[in-house]
């Protein structure tokens, strides 16, 4: 087996887990930056950040040991997260919830409610709305990849949702007058469609404490990670 095989290999052993390390080496988009029976380390090109998974904090340090700078990463454990935050410098070793829907078939979309891909145009309205962090360089970039769309009722923009640079299923916001209306499932609905129409499997990461986020992927089904997992990085 080449590296990729071998690094497939192991991440396939805890799929869910490792999702979000999977599916960019099934895109194409991801490098083995290290290998070792006990660990893998990926460089992921668009997102332009390395993600880890080892058996053990000893592991996970080797696997690191010929790369001198990470402005952003993602592991599987805290003892690892909390060592990369230190090592190179970051802010953050932020838990969340990997989430993926293991399903085949695409969901139902609610009636009345249309969705269509946002161009650039929306990007004023989007970076006006979009709370998680605000980078209008990064939702541009996001825009012109043709991974954002929009919920319209009765032509007025309701809500939109996305895909991250790095592949996960994310950026949903439902403006406020329209909460409280289906709006943000029929949004995550489309999306996974759209996701599992490339071949691909959708996953997201869900934020300590977003309960309405849980409550939503609960709902539709999709299955979520019992151990979280670590975004290293800076505010």
């Amino acid at each position: 087996m080449n590296d990729t095989e071998q690094a497939k290999a192991y991440l396939k052993r805890d799929p869910l887990r490792y999702m979000d390390m999977l599916q960019p080496l099934e895109r194409g988009e991801a490098e083995v930056a290290a290998l070792r029976e006990d660990g893998v380390l990926l460089y992921e090109v668009p997102g332009q950040l390395y993600l880890l998974a080892a058996d053990s904090l000893e592991a996970g340090q080797a696997l690191c040991a010929g790369i001198e700078t990470m402005r952003l990463a993602a592991t599987h454990d805290q003892a690892t997260g909390e060592y990369l935050r230190q090592r190179y410098g970051r802010e953050k070793c932020q838990p969340c919830t990997q989430a993926a829907y293991l399903g085949r078939d695409p969901f139902p979309l609610p009636p009345g409610l249309d969705i269509r891909r946002l161009g650039e145009e929306y990007l004023p309205a989007v970076v006006e709305h979009y709370h998680a962090f605000s980078d209008p360089d990064y939702i541009r970039r996001r825009l012109a990849a043709g991974v954002m769309h929009g919920a319209f009722l009765n032509g007025e923009l309701a809500g939109f949702i996305g895909m991250h640079a790095e592949g996960s299923v994310g950026m949903l916001e439902v403006l406020p007058p329209y909460r409280r209306r289906g709006i943000a499932a029929g949004l995550m609905a489309f999306q996974a469609n759209w996701v599992l129409a490339q071949g691909w499997v959708p996953f997201s990461q869900i934020w300590e404490g977003n309960e309405a986020s849980f409550a939503l992927h609960r709902r539709l089904g999709w299955s979520l990670c019992p151990s979280p997992m670590y975004w290293v990085m800076d505010s």
